[in-house]
């Protein structure tokens, strides 16, 4: 009963977003006009103290752009997929640098639509529809701070959790090999407590976020199905403008899998990649 009362609440933090970098297979003036349209998404970004430029002729290795950008300490990285690279299939892979950076770098990478040599449009007004996704939302703060962050302090967050059936049913299926258990009981019981779990959390962010950016109408979404077909769902029903997701996984030196199927699919539009 003691540990059921338990709940890990959400912690606001201020994110800073003092140095940003932009990373293009461009020249300066494409660099600058990236900068421009940035400040238009992200009004946020207009106090920027340090803006680093980083254009194609001034990097032509992965180990050459990561070391730059680890001694420069940026707050933000953005950049597009497919840096560098001529010949490329867009909707199989986001490029070795992208792969790259978004592992090794502390800075979150914010990928803009388009790849490197055919930079795409993204919306030409302020951002005030963003969604963050994750698998594990409970607990994690930092995800919906960097999603505040990067909000207009306008429009719609929506805070979203799906667990993932096909996890959820091997489970149910060990379950159902052991008679001590009542396989029924645990399949309500435990589908029940695995979204109250996230849906108490998102509920935590919202009274708290309710009390700091009151422009923003924020949503809370918690169900079960299949991952990546509900979060596709989601942000093309809601026309989200940025995604926020996390990338790194604690166990593998790739991006985590959920994560990196979202970042192929959605390349019509920003992603915050954590």
């Amino acid at each position: 009963m003691f540990r059921r009362a338990e709940r890990r609440p959400f912690v606001h933090e201020t994110v800073p977003l003092v140095r940003v970098a932009i990373v293009t297979d461009g020249d300066a003036d494409a660099a600058n006009s990236i900068r421009e349209r940035l400040v238009t998404f992200v009004p946020r970004l207009s106090s920027v103290e340090d803006w680093q430029l980083i254009t194609g002729d001034q990097f032509h290795t992965v180990q050459e752009l990561t070391d730059r950008l680890t001694s420069d300490t940026p707050d933000l990285v953005v950049t597009f997929r497919h840096l560098h690279e001529e010949s490329l299939i867009p909707q199989h892979s986001l490029g070795v640098y992208v792969d790259v950076m978004t592992q090794v770098l502390a800075p979150p990478v914010l990928l803009l639509p388009g790849t490197g040599r055919q930079p795409g449009d993204f919306a030409s007004e302020a951002c005030d529809a963003i969604m963050v996704v994750t698998d594990h939302i409970a607990g994690d703060s930092r995800l919906i701070n960097y999603g505040v962050a990067l909000s207009a302090g306008t429009g719609d967050m929506w805070l979203c959790h799906v667990e993932d059936d096909a996890v959820f049913n091997r489970y149910m299926q060990a379950i159902e090999k052991i008679p001590e258990i009542d396989t029924e009981q645990a399949r309500v019981l435990l589908g029940r407590q695995l979204l109250k779990d996230a849906g108490d959390f998102i509920e935590s962010a919202i009274a708290e976020l309710q009390t700091r950016q009151t422009g923003v109408t924020y949503h809370a979404s918690v169900v079960r199905g299949h991952r990546l077909q509900q979060y596709l769902q989601l942000v093309e029903s809601h026309d989200v403008h940025l995604v926020v997701v996390n990338t790194k996984d604690e166990d593998q030196l790739a991006m985590h899998g959920m994560a990196y199927a979202l970042s192929i699919e959605l390349n019509d539009r920003p992603l915050l990649l954590l």
